[in-house]
């Protein structure tokens, strides 16, 4: 069967939570529907942004049923199952199916150094317990695996990989594996390059920042296919203004906050994280307001 290629801009989307610190399940699809009328081509639930490793499992299923019924099968919904233990990611990948999502997600285990072999059982086990795509997510400054060609390969002749996830400064990679898996969807991870990534031949991108700048992504994305070199170069720079800031106070703090000012109720993320200041609250409306601003007349 030939693969879906995925492209355009996905939200790695965050958890709201209540001011008692419960998941916000009604301002999560708040979100979701801001986001679809803001042009956005889908959602990324459950990873990094989501703080995923600090929810529950009975947590994590429940966000993505929320998703999956806010989206109204608009977008395209990507779940994210990684964890630890592969019993678990078995078990959200099963609900992930039951749940009518599109591909799953996975971050390779980390914490114990588990060997390549041990980290290519882990997916193969996740791809032999449901029928969906697989995109393998490579994020080795969070997770100390670095995928490769080989490991990719070795994945693709056992199991149903639909992508990857490349959350890492090596474009080199990036190009090869696009370059040598045309089937394959790449997506750019890093969002402060994600021009850089399309030039590189990635399909997407799935970032966090675009929860609260899905414009200024899509207006990236958007520029590139239509060859306007300037307009990329302008909006990633404008992106990259508002991301400089959030990098002082915490990036998905300083998300939560921006989304707040669009009247999206987050309180916070979940401890050891920080809480935001009242500083970086003022820093961050700022130059927010500032560049959105300058894309008052991108809008039709």
């Amino acid at each position: 069967m030939e693969k879906k290629l995925y492209q355009g801009i996905y939200a790695a989307l965050i958890t709201p939570y209540t001011k008692t610190g419960e998941v916000n399940y009604n301002q999560l699809q708040k979100l979701v529907n801001h986001l679809l009328e803001q042009g956005i081509a889908g959602f990324y639930v459950g990873g990094s942004t989501a703080e995923a490793f600090l929810l529950t499992e009975e947590e994590r299923k429940g966000i993505l049923e929320a998703v999956v019924e806010a989206n109204e099968e608009k977008g395209t919904v990507f779940s994210h199952v990684g964890a630890i233990s592969t019993d678990m990611a078995i078990r959200l990948a099963e609900h992930a199916e039951e749940t009518g999502v599109d591909a799953v997600s996975a971050v390779a285990p980390f914490y114990y150094n588990f060997t390549e072999k041990e980290i290519i059982n882990y997916y193969c086990d996740i791809m032999r317990s449901t029928d969906l795509p697989m995109i393998v997510y490579n994020i080795p400054s969070f997770s100390g695996f670095t995928l490769t060609e080989s490991v990719l390969n070795e994945l693709k002749k056992k199991g149903n990989v639909a992508g990857v996830k490349f959350t890492s400064p090596d474009f080199l990679l990036l190009q090869q594996i696009r370059a040598n898996n045309p089937e394959l969807s790449v997506f750019n991870g890093f969002d402060q390059m994600l021009s850089a990534g399309l030039i590189m031949g990635a399909t997407g991108a799935i970032g966090s920042t675009y929860n609260c700048l899905a414009p200024i992504a899509c207006r990236i994305y958007d520029s590139f296919q239509n060859g306007e070199t300037d307009q990329v170069e302008y909006a990633q720079n404008l992106l990259n203004r508002v991301l400089m800031v959030m990098r002082k106070y915490g990036v998905f703090s300083s998300i939560k906050t921006l989304l707040e000012f669009e009247g999206i109720e987050c309180n916070g993320c979940r401890k050891p994280f920080s809480q935001m200041t009242e500083d970086g609250r003022i820093e961050l409306k700022k130059v927010y307001e500032d560049v959105m601003g300058c894309t008052a007349r991108w809008k039709k």
